[in-house]
């Protein structure tokens, strides 16, 4: 896979940013519109790569509102009859000329796609037009490419299918990333009500993705997931409502669900209306995850289950209703060992456990938890894993938990942690540690106020 550092693409830790024909990810508001005969310009009004696209929609009419067509109108590298004049259609402009190379009417994904594929083999940048794209399935995203929105654009599920064993209707996919250095930026994708077998954006063996500036809106049983990838920036994005999973290594699909991601971002993102965990870094080690805003959810917030390595910190987390709960309880932030996370290629190896996490400086409101540690082994009869399966070397300073129903900060299965400097305010049972599962845990300097 393309390592070359030159062209448009996602960012990897400890490189410096790649140079884009947008100037840079902050320059993605000022991408200029199309010009004289469909020519994509730049912020500063040059012309853009031609290693780059443009997908717009269209009426049925060329650039001059005729329905013309050849080199001065809609010009089709492939069969004109894939246009319908009469309906809608999208357009794959080259941004170096303003040619049409392509064009479908229907639904968008036959457009993204090919302006994906024909990317040159170093990469580069598709530009989605300030419209509604409809898709009736997804488009799948390759090595070094950026593709970015711009004011106004929304990726639509057009449609679904109603489910043989649910009142939830399923939908597809709206992107799929399937190749290294990756940025996706500046989108609303809007599931249209669909609630199953579905994501927004679903990354799979990824090395470098940026995903950043973009809304979820309506649905998605999973909306921004990631599995079997390393390096990831999840970055100020907007999740609302999603029906299962807010950002997530997790997927709606079996054989991508839980497998392992290094060295994972999760900022600045806002995460609202889960049916279960709003952030759920599983399976994850070498991740950090701050500044984040999640509340309104029916599972711990933000949980890791199982994870290593990764920090918890300077995030809100705030109303949680619970959902069928696990025992325990379900808390603002959840270090876990459930047994149902765990696949068999690390199942009885360090990796099926949770270590090295530290959870500081967060606030966490109205919550039946304030912060838990605990086990789920598949078996509740079996109390033993408690024991040999429990989350250690854990650190929790410093928090701010208020109005935690059921207890501020819970313990219920832990080893080697320490539990210091940190508020917590009406809750019936401030500090809860459970001695018969969770040993040498060090307290000191929390302080509690009704």
């Amino acid at each position: 896979m393309s390592n070359d550092t030159d062209v448009t693409s996602g960012r990897r830790f400890g490189q410096s940013t790649r140079r884009t024909f947008l100037g840079g990810l902050g320059a993605t508001a000022g991408i200029g519109a199309l010009t004289g005969l469909g020519e994509a310009r730049g912020r500063g009004g040059g012309a853009l790569s031609s290693a780059s696209y443009y997908v717009v929609r269209s009426d049925g009419c060329g650039p001059n509102g005729n329905g013309t067509t050849g080199r001065g109108g809609w010009w089709n590298r492939g069969s004109e009859r894939d246009h319908d004049e009469g309906g809608v259609g999208y357009l794959v402009l080259e941004a170096g000329s303003g040619r049409v190379a392509f064009s479908t009417d229907g639904t968008a994904e036959a457009a993204f796609q090919y302006a994906f594929d024909e990317l040159a083999s170093s990469g580069g940048t598709v530009v989605a037009g300030g419209s509604d794209f409809r898709f009736a399935g997804p488009a799948t995203i390759g090595d070094d490419t950026a593709l970015v929105g711009q004011q106004g654009t929304r990726f639509v599920v057009a449609g679904g299918e109603d489910s043989a064993t649910s009142d939830e209707p399923s939908g597809h996919d709206l992107i799929r990333t399937r190749g290294d250095d990756v940025t996706i930026a500046g989108i609303e994708f809007d599931a249209n009500g669909t609630q199953l077998d579905n994501h927004a954006i679903q990354a799979d063996d990824c090395d470098g993705l940026l995903v950043a500036n973009n809304r979820t809106v309506d649905g998605f049983q999973m909306a921004i997931s990631f599995s079997r990838c390393t390096n990831v920036q999840v970055v100020g994005n907007e999740v609302l409502d999603p029906n299962w999973y807010g950002i997530t290594a997790r997927a709606a699909a079996d054989e991508l669900d839980l497998r392992r991601s290094e060295n994972v971002v999760v900022a600045r993102n806002y995460v609202a209306g889960v049916t279960y965990n709003n952030i759920a870094t599983y399976n994850v080690s070498n991740f950090t995850v701050y500044g984040n805003v999640a509340e309104d959810g029916g599972h711990s917030l933000i949980a890791c289950s199982p994870a290593q390595q990764g920090a918890i910190v300077g995030n809100v987390c705030r109303d949680l209703e619970e959902y069928a709960p696990d025992p325990g309880g379900e808390a603002g932030i959840e270090i876990e060992y459930k047994e149902t996370h765990v696949r068999e290629e690390i199942a009885g190896t360090p990796l099926a456990r949770s270590f090295d996490i530290t959870i500081s400086g967060n606030q966490v409101d109205n919550c039946p938890v304030g912060i838990l540690s605990r086990t789920v082994p598949a078996d509740s009869d079996d109390e033993s894993a408690r024991e040999t399966e429990r989350p250690y070397s854990f650190t929790v300073t410093g928090n701010a938990i208020s109005d935690a129903a059921d207890a501020g900060i819970r313990i219920r299965s832990g080893e080697a942690g320490v539990v210091a400097t940190n508020t917590v305010r009406n809750s019936p049972a401030p500090i809860e540690v459970d001695e018969t599962y969770a040993v040498d845990i060090q307290q000191g300097l929390n302080a509690t106020r009704e």
